[in-house]
């Protein structure tokens, strides 16, 4: 019977790459994105709101202000926050001559070099992110930024490569996470204000986004105004959801009926000890840094790569 998630463990690199094939008959591939983790362990949880972000990304933002009495770990504190820095984003970008997305609310204090007015006058209840930095906030994500996206890709095996791509590090379980966005899609099309929406940034002057086949997800939820902050006492505010997107979606459409869809999720795991094998057979597919880093940055990345990939030594 399928489950809402489901999983399979993989004995070797080859039974995993046949089938995120197209022409596997496991699940139906064009129906689903794809993300990669390096450790199977690792949950779906954008960069912002993981644990080990909590003091990273103030710093990042140089925590233009500390909201006093708060331990930075609420839904306004770190909007505040990831607002600063996909702002900074936005700005620095343009003042170089990039080409950025259109933003009228990143754009109308873009004279300031820091906003505190748009955060300020933020209505209680509206939804982080809006929909007008969606498409700022995936750039940024792409280059590091810390948001609330999540990023996916349409081709399974550019996230095989994420996946299994070497760090020094010893391996350790990996997985591919694959979400139905065909269901998604009908979803969001039956249901008003649905939650989670499918990002997909226009890939022209993204070369590696679009040699990524990337796209993201975004979780919309419900931030208080600093208004209504002010009638709490700061250290009576709930913590950050740190809920992984599996898990958000299932309990959201269990409020709805009580049969969630199955087979909404698979998660496909292949032990530490076959991972160097699936790099490997990865670039010989033609999916290493080369192609999913266009350009300079990739070839570099293909050199200094040859460490972990050493060549047979041939006898006289």
């Amino acid at each position: 019977m399928k489950d809402y998630v489901e999983e399979r463990v993989f004995k070797t690199a080859e039974e995993l790459l046949n089938a995120l094939a197209p022409w596997s008959s496991t699940i139906k591939m064009d129906d689903f994105i794809f993300r990669g983790h390096s450790d199977q362990d690792y949950l779906l949880l954008p960069t912002s709101i993981r644990k080990d972000s909590i003091e990273s990304i103030w710093n990042y933002s140089r925590a233009y202000v500390e909201i006093v009495g708060s331990s930075n770990d609420n839904d306004f504190s770190l909007a505040f926050v990831e607002y600063q820095l996909i702002r900074d984003f936005y700005r620095e970008a343009d003042l170089r001559g990039l080409e950025v997305p259109t933003s009228e609310r990143l754009r109308r204090r873009l004279h300031q070099k820091i906003d505190f007015q748009t955060m300020s006058g933020w209505v209680d209840g509206e939804k982080w992110l809006p929909n007008d930095m969606l498409d700022v906030a995936a750039l940024a994500q792409h280059y590091g930024v810390h948001t609330r996206l999540l990023d996916w890709t349409y081709d399974p095996f550019v996230a095989a490569y994420f996946a299994s791509k070497p760090t020094g590090r010893a391996p350790r379980d990996l997985c591919i996470w694959g979400l139905n966005a065909k269901t998604i899609g009908t979803l969001d099309s039956a249901i008003d204000d649905f939650p989670l929406r499918l990002v997909t940034p226009h890939y022209s002057g993204n070369p590696n986004l679009a040699a990524q086949s990337g796209l993201f997800t975004h979780w919309a939820h419900s931030v208080p105004s600093p208004k209504e902050l002010s009638n709490r006492a700061m250290t009576a505010l709930p913590p950050v959801d740190r809920t992984p997107l599996d898990a958000l979606l299932r309990e959201y459409l269990s409020t709805l009926s009580n049969d969630v869809p199955v087979g909404l999720f698979v998660k496909w795991i292949l032990p530490a000890n076959e991972v160097l094998k699936l790099a490997r057979l990865l670039r010989e597919f033609g999916y290493g840094p080369g192609k999913l880093f266009p350009g300079y940055e990739g070839v570099a990345m293909e050199l200094k790569e040859r460490i972990f990939f050493p060549r047979k030594r041939l006898d006289n």
